[in-house]
C-alpha cells in the first residue's frame, strides 16, 4: 500500500514537471525572441542617433524582457522545488528497496549457513534411516521445493539489486537536472539585474524629454482602449448567452479589500501633470507599492483575460459575473491562468513597474458592464 502511494505521488510529480517543462520551453523561446529584438533596436539607435520611436521601442522591449525573465525565474523556482520533491521520493524508494534487499540477503545467508553445516550429513542420515519409499519421495519433493525457493530468493535479490541501481541512477539524474535549473536561475537573475539597469538609463532619457514623455503617455491611453475593448467583448458574450448570473460583487461596495498595500498616487478621472500640464484620463487608480508585493483579487470570479501591453505591462482581467470586472496592470509575476476560478483574497500576481513612469505600482480598475467605476468608492 505504501509503495502504491509512492508510485501515485511520483507519477503526479512527473506529470507536473512535464507540464512545467513545456511552459519553461515556451518562456525561453519568448525571451530569445525579445532579446533578439533588443539587439535590433540597439542597432537602430546607433544608426539613427536615438530617434524617439527607437527609444520608446527600447523601453518597451526592456519592460517585456524584465517581465519574461521574472516569469522564467518564478517557473524555475517552482521546477526546482518539484525536482527536490522528486529527489526525496526517489530517496525514499531507494531506502525501501535497500531494506528489502538486506532482509532477503539475511534470509539467504542463514539458509546457506544451515546447508553448509547440516545439509549433506542430515540428508544422508534421513535416507539411510527411512524404510518407506513414500517418505523418500516426500523428501525428494521437499528438497526440490527448497531448491526452488532458494532459486527464487536468489533471483529476487538480483532483481532488487538491479532496481536499486536504477533508482540510484534516477537520483543522480534528478540531482543533475536540479543543479542545471539552479544554474539557469542564477544566470537569469544576473541577466535581470543587468536589464533593470539598462531600463533605468532609457527611462531617465524618456523622463527628461518632454516629447518622449508625452508619447509614452499616449501609449498608456492606447492600452486603456485595449482593456476597454476586451471588457466590451466579454460583455457582448455575456449578454448573448441570455442568462443573468447573480453576483456577490455589488454587496462588497464600500468595504472591498485593497488589491495591494500602498498609497494612491493617481486618482480616478482626469489628472494634470504637475510640470507638463498635460491632462490624462485614468480609468482606475494607481497604487504605489513595493516591487514583488502580493496582488490579491478583490472578489470571487473567473480570470477572463491575461495580456501584455506596452503602456501597462502584464495585465489580468477578472470576471466577477453579473457584468462586474476588475483589472490589474503593471504586474511583475502572474500566478493564474485564463479560466481559473479565484476566491476573494487569492494572490494572483505581484506588483511590478513595466509600462510605468512612476516606479513599481499597481493600476486597478472596476467595471460595471461597459461603465468604468471609481475604485475608491468600492474599496473599504
Amino acid at each position: 500500500m505504501t509503495q502504491m502511494k509512492y508510485v501515485i505521488l511520483f507519477l503526479m510529480i512527473t506529470t507536473q514537471v512535464f507540464a512545467q517543462s513545456n511552459r519553461l520551453s515556451r518562456q525561453r523561446d519568448d525571451l530569445k525572441k525579445i532579446r533578439s529584438e533588443i539587439v535590433e533596436i540597439k542597432k537602430r539607435l546607433e544608426n539613427e542617433k536615438a530617434k524617439e520611436k527607437s527609444i520608446l521601442d527600447m523601453l518597451s522591449a526592456l519592460d517585456r524582457e524584465i517581465d519574461l525573465t521574472n516569469g522564467l525565474i518564478e517557473q524555475l523556482k517552482r521546477e526546482e522545488k518539484r525536482f527536490a520533491q522528486a529527489m526525496i521520493q526517489v530517496a525514499y524508494e531507494l531506502k525501501d528497496k535497500r531494506e528489502e534487499l538486506d532482509r532477503l540477503q539475511k534470509i539467504y545467508e542463514k539458509r546457506l549457513v544451515y546447508l553448509y553445516k547440516h545439509g549433506k550429513l542430515r540428508d544422508i542420515d534421513l535416507l539411510l534411516s527411512t524404510d518407506s519409499f513414500n517418505q523418500i519421495l516426500i523428501w525428494v519433493k521437499f528438497q526440490r521445493l527448497l531448491a526452488e525457493n532458494d532459486r527464487r530468493n536468489y533471483n529476487n535479490m538480483m532483481n532488487k539489486k538491479l532496481v536499486i541501481e536504477d533508482k540510484k541512477n534516477k537520483f543522480k539524474e534528478e540531482l543533475l537536472t536540479r543543479r542545471q535549473i539552479i544554474d539557469e536561475k542564477t544566470k537569469e537573475q544576473i541577466n535581470l539585474s543587468s536589464t533593470k539597469k539598462q531600463r533605468e538609463v532609457v527611462l531617465s532619457q524618456v523622463q527628461a524629454n518632454e516629447q518622449l514623455y508625452v508619447k509614452k503617455l499616449e501609449e498608456y491611453q492606447v492600452s486603456a482602449k485595449e482593456i476597454e475593448r476586451i471588457i466590451n467583448v466579454q460583455e457582448t458574450k455575456r449578454i448573448s448567452m441570455g442568462t443573468e448570473t447573480v453576483s456577490s460583487f455589488p454587496a462588497l461596495k464600500g468595504r472591498m479589500i485593497w488589491p495591494a498595500q500602498g498609497e494612491v498616487i493617481t486618482h480616478f478621472g482626469k489628472n494634470k501633470h504637475p510640470v507638463l500640464k498635460t491632462v490624462t484620463t485614468s480609468l482606475g487608480i494607481d497604487i504605489r507599492s513595493k516591487a514583488g508585493e502580493d496582488v490579491r483579487v478583490v472578489a470571487e470570479g473567473v480570470v477572463t483575460a491575461i495580456t501584455w501591453q506596452r503602456g501597462r505591462g502584464n495585465i489580468i482581467i477578472v470576471d466577477h459575473l453579473g457584468g462586474y470586472y476588475t483589472v490589474y496592470t503593471h504586474l511583475q509575476n502572474i500566478f493564474v491562468q485564463v479560466n481559473n476560478k479565484v476566491s476573494l483574497g487569492d494572490v494572483i500576481g505581484t506588483v511590478g513597474e513595466s509600462g510605468s513612469l512612476k516606479g513599481p505600482m499597481l493600476h486597478f480598475e472596476v467595471w460595471q458592464k461597459n461603465q468604468v467605476q471609481n475604485p475608491l468608492e468600492w474599496l473599504g
